[in-house]
Formats: structure tokens, C-alpha cells, sequence
């Protein structure tokens, strides 16, 4: 008895998943690590060391977002104009004489901002009954649209604290970016791993029928990810434009299919019902430590893309097979 009390409480804290890709990913990014350190030895450098992590956040948060969207089987193609609309938000009222409105006040409306547009999205997708890749397809253009209409100039930003949350070092050597994005991690994977919405989420995508039939409402579940959705690609707009200390209409411009990768990537499925966020950590670090790597094997830019985009198709086809393969065993 106390043998198969331990076996479950191990079962529940353990983070992989069955057929969970991460020990694999963990493997192919310390052969990527040696690969890229034997090219050139700036790449384990402390300094770049800091750079990738203080870089790699943005997507990592936004990936935490679209995870849970991509688990109820849809899809949120918009959240690279929702950074952007979050970051215009950030500058123009920091560009508003005689505001001088709190830090916390000016990134809590761009949050707000993003999870309306999110629930924006999550409205047409659950009440009118679009699909979800052609409404945020459609919603992706529109507020591109509006952040190109509102930063027709770039909009600088001269508030140092707000420039210190998305520049700022604990100990001088950790990023404050990357506290937000493994803080947010920790909190979404208790949330999907021991709540009952976190649950439900697993549920609808895994089979919304059996869902819905055993109590859960689907509609209202699948609403709140693409709120997450918005929220956290707001959160990213807001590390942008407290980085660079400025925001233009372009912000978060292809960042859809660089988010959707990472989650691809760490094994969460397209299908819906299977992933773990523990793979969007370890995938988040891969991607932005291969850019990295690339910049400093002086590879052009335009074979970086096209590299990430092999990346993509390569983590679709194995989820396919996936999929296909286990289809079969159950057939």
C-alpha cells in the first residue's frame, strides 16, 4: 500500500508526461550548447549568457499563453499584433504631458488591453462559432492595422523605471525578464497541472464532446485561454517597450509562427490535449540560444528565419506522426 502511495505521488509531481519530448529536447540542447561553443567560445561567454536569457523572455512568455490555447485544439495567430498594441499603449501614455501615471497603472492597461483583445477573440471563436485560425487571422491584420495607425512615428520612451523592468539584474547577473518568465511558468503549470480549470483544458482538447457531456463547459474554458492568450502577449509588448525604450507599429511582427514553434517544439500538440509546459522552457531556451548562435557564426539573418521555419515544419511532421502513430495503437 505505501509502495502505490509513493508511485502516485511521484506520478503527480513528476513534470514529463508519458512520451513527453523534453528529456529528448534537454539532450539536443547540450549537443547544440558544445556545437555552437566549439564555433566560437563568446557563446558560453557570461556576457552572452545574460543576453540570451534576458532575451529569450518575451517568447517564452507568450508561449506560456498560447499553450493554453493550443491544448483546447485552437489556435491564436494575433498575438504578435497584440505585443504590439501593448508596447504603443506603454509609450503613448509615457508621452502624455502632465499624466506622470504609475508604472504599475501604465502596464496594468496594456495587460487590460491585451486580454480585450483576447476575449475579443475568444467571443468570435466561442459564441459566433468562427474558427479560431480564421478569427485571429482576421484580428492579427486588424490590430496591426491600429498599431501602425497609432505609431505612425516611433514613440520613445524617456521614464527610467519603466526602462528598468525589462533592463533590470537581480545580483547583477540574472535578469528581471527572466523572473517574470519563469514566474509565470511556475504559476501556469500548477494551474494546468492541479486545478480544475487546468484540467478542463486537457479535457476539451482531448475530446470536447466527452468533455461537455461529463460537466465541463467547453465554451467558457476555451474563452479564458484566449483572455491568457492576449495577457501574456500584452505582458510581452511590455517587456519590448521597456527594453528598447521605444515602440513602432512593427513590433511583434512574425512573432506568431516564432511562439508557435516554441510550443510545437515542446511537444504540445496541435491536435490539443497533450504538451507540458515544462517542454515550453526548455524549447524557449533551444530557439533563442540557436539564434544566438547563429548571429555569432556570422550566419545571415535571412538563413536565421529560414532555419527557424525548418524548425517548425520539422516539429509539425514528428507531432503528426505522433499523432497518426497513436491513432493506430488505439484503433
Amino acid at each position: 500500500m505505501a509502495n502505490k502511495n509513493t508511485k502516485s505521488f511521484l506520478d503527480t509531481i513528476n513534470v514529463f508526461k508519458k512520451n513527453s519530448m523534453t528529456p529528448t529536447l534537454i539532450i539536443v540542447y547540450i549537443l547544440m550548447i558544445a556545437i555552437f561553443a566549439s564555433v566560437n567560445p563568446l557563446y558560453i561567454s557570461l556576457t552572452n549568457i545574460k543576453s540570451i536569457l534576458a532575451t529569450i523572455s518575451i517568447s517564452g512568455i507568450m508561449a506560456v499563453g498560447l499553450t493554453t490555447v493550443i491544448l483546447t485544439g485552437n489556435f491564436d495567430i494575433s498575438v504578435g499584433s497584440t505585443l504590439g498594441i501593448a508596447a504603443i499603449i506603454c509609450a503613448k501614455f509615457y508621452n502624455i504631458e502632465g499624466l506622470n501615471l504609475p508604472i504599475g497603472v501604465v502596464i496594468l492597461i496594456a495587460l487590460l488591453a491585451g486580454a480585450a483583445i483576447g476575449a475579443i477573440n475568444g467571443f468570435l471563436v466561442t459564441v459566433v462559432g468562427i474558427n479560431s485560425i480564421i478569427t485571429t487571422l482576421g484580428t492579427l491584420a486588424i490590430f496591426r492595422g491600429l498599431a501602425y495607425f497609432f505609431a505612425t512615428e516611433t514613440a520613445r520612451i524617456y521614464y527610467k523605471p519603466f526602462i528598468f523592468v525589462g533592463r533590470g539584474y537581480v545580483f547583477n547577473n540574472v535578469p528581471l525578464t527572466l523572473i517574470y518568465f519563469i514566474g509565470l511558468l511556475v504559476l501556469m503549470y500548477l494551474v494546468l497541472r492541479f486545478t480544475k480549470f487546468g484540467r478542463n483544458i486537457y479535457q476539451v482538447g482531448a475530446n470536447a464532446d466527452a468533455a461537455r457531456l461529463a460537466g465541463v463547459s467547453v465554451d467558457r474554458t476555451t474563452f479564458f485561454t484566449f483572455i491568457i492568450s492576449g495577457a501574456t502577449a500584452a505582458m510581452g509588448g511590455v517587456i519590448m517597450a521597456s527594453q528598447l525604450a521605444f515602440a513602432q507599429g512593427e513590433f511583434g511582427l512574425g512573432y506568431e509562427f516564432k511562439i508557435l514553434t516554441i510550443c510545437v517544439l515542446a511537444g504540445i500538440s496541435l491536435a490539443g490535449g497533450r504538451g507540458t509546459l515544462v517542454g515550453v522552457l526548455v524549447a524557449t531556451f533551444i530557439l533563442g540560444s540557436i539564434s544566438n548562435g547563429l548571429a555569432l557564426a556570422d550566419v545571415p539573418i535571412e538563413w536565421r528565419e529560414a532555419f527557424q521555419g525548418l524548425i517548425l515544419i520539422v516539429a509539425i511532421l514528428i507531432d503528426s506522426i505522433r499523432v497518426r502513430r497513436e491513432k493506430l495503437l488505439r484503433a
